[in-house]
């Protein structure tokens, strides 16, 4: 464990514990996905996993939206950030939308949303949230894995 003196600055210790936070699930069928992990470096800083992807719009031909998930609050640390929140989805008949597009990162980019029937997409680099998935037709379909995070440290000194 960390120590803090006096100062307030945190003092690395011999072993400091890392923890890479797995990025959620998608979820399958019209189901919503899983949270994805915190990631954490000894009792220094701690980064939130962001909110699973939700299955929030039935099936239907009107005009009608759907929000996104709020972003992940800011951790622990000397840089604490929350991350990005999901896009919002957008029925415009039975047969045209779009879905919401996946959280970004700091350190990656959320999937994009889709517009036509398929599969929700991954994201790029470490962080980011799965693009939604698009169901037209009433077609059940899964959703993709959020991006696993990441824990840098640089020293100096």
């Amino acid at each position: 464990m960390s120590a803090t003196p006096a100062g307030g600055r945190p003092v690395l210790v011999t072993v400091e514990t890392v923890v890479v936070g797995a990025g959620g699930t998608g979820g399958t069928g019209n189901n919503p996905g899983t949270s994805g992990g915190n990631s954490s470096f000894g009792g220094m800083l701690m980064a939130n996993g962001g909110s699973g992807g939700t299955a929030t719009m039935a099936s239907g031909t009107s005009l009608v939206t759907g929000s996104g998930n709020a972003a992940p609050l800011a951790g622990t640390g000397q840089h604490a950030q929350g991350g990005g929140w999901g896009g919002s989805a957008l029925r415009l008949s039975g047969t045209q939308g779009m879905s919401g597009a996946g959280g970004e990162s700091r350190f990656g980019h959320g999937g994009y949303p889709r517009t036509t029937n398929g599969e929700g997409t991954r994201p790029r680099g470490r962080g980011g949230g799965a693009g939604g998935a698009l169901s037209i037709n009433g077609s059940p379909q899964n959703g993709a894995a959020g991006g696993d995070g990441v824990v840098v440290v640089e020293l100096f000194g």
